[in-house]
């Protein structure tokens, strides 16, 4: 399954995605939760294993951040490298800035003093 949103392709299974096609997702999937059901977001330290015979896939194996996204049985997900997290980082919150208005406000109650004799 394919979602076309603000021009990028991006798939709506389970997959690795580029940062901005999981943003892309991401906001689809508050548009989704606006209707019904809870949005798991999570992040991960992901360090990449060696490849083949213990010869690694790089020369150096940065640590990056694997960040997920769950609702429902769909969920999307991405790497971020180091050098891209505060960018990343502030798109995110731009996204779930402008997502969070759907939230109820808990109502508190108030406790009553007791009088001292």
């Amino acid at each position: 399954r394919l979602a076309h949103t603000r021009g990028i392709v991006c798939s709506l299974g389970m997959g690795r995605l580029s940062n901005d096609a999981f943003l892309a997702g991401l906001d689809k999937h508050f548009s989704n939760v606006r209707k019904a059901g809870s949005l798991f977001i999570t992040f991960k330290r992901y360090v990449p294993t060696p490849g083949k015979f213990g010869v690694p896939k790089t020369d150096k194996a940065e640590p990056m951040c694997l960040v997920r996204a769950k609702l429902g049985s769909k969920a999307i997900s991405t790497l971020v490298h180091e050098k891209d997290v505060t960018r990343f980082q502030g798109s995110l919150g731009t996204t779930m800035k402008g997502n969070m208005d759907g939230l109820k406000q808990v109502e508190k109650k108030k406790k009553e003093r007791k009088a001292k004799p």
